[in-house]
């Protein structure tokens, strides 16, 4: 019985070493990913003067086309009135978090992950 209980242990450790270098990379390429759609769509909300219902669509629908995460869960909150130029505009992007081990033995970590960005405004009345 400590022989087959010995191997089952061992099993889910190795499957746990196996994997989680590759979902790691994974985690770290939907956290580029999202990071990447926030700052296109700020240099596009820097020239509107705020982050229009279009620009926080687009980046929505890129999100959810090109990155397959669910549309449902994104969260996207942003500066939503003009601001005139050199102050801030502010955006974050709340998208779900993918698992890192196999096993659920270890700490995954938060459920979600949020990246935020502050432009200065370039509109001009």
């Amino acid at each position: 019985m400590s022989k087959t209980l010995g191997e089952w242990m061992t099993l889910f450790i190795v499957i746990n070493i196996m994997f989680a270098p590759i979902l790691t990379y994974i985690d770290s390429l939907h956290r580029e990913a999202v990071e990447v759609v926030l700052t296109e769509g700020a240099k596009k909300a820097a020239i509107e003067g705020y982050f229009t219902p279009e620009i926080i669509d687009d980046m929505k629908d890129t999100l959810v086309t090109k990155y397959n995460f669910d549309e449902t869960k994104i969260t996207i909150e942003a500066t939503m009135t003009p601001t005139p130029r050199n102050e801030f505009i502010e955006a974050s992007i709340e998208v779900p978090r993918g698992f890192i081990f196999i096993v659920d033995i270890f700490n995954q970590g938060p459920d979600t992950f949020k990246k935020e960005t502050k432009v200065l405004s370039e509109y001009i009345n």
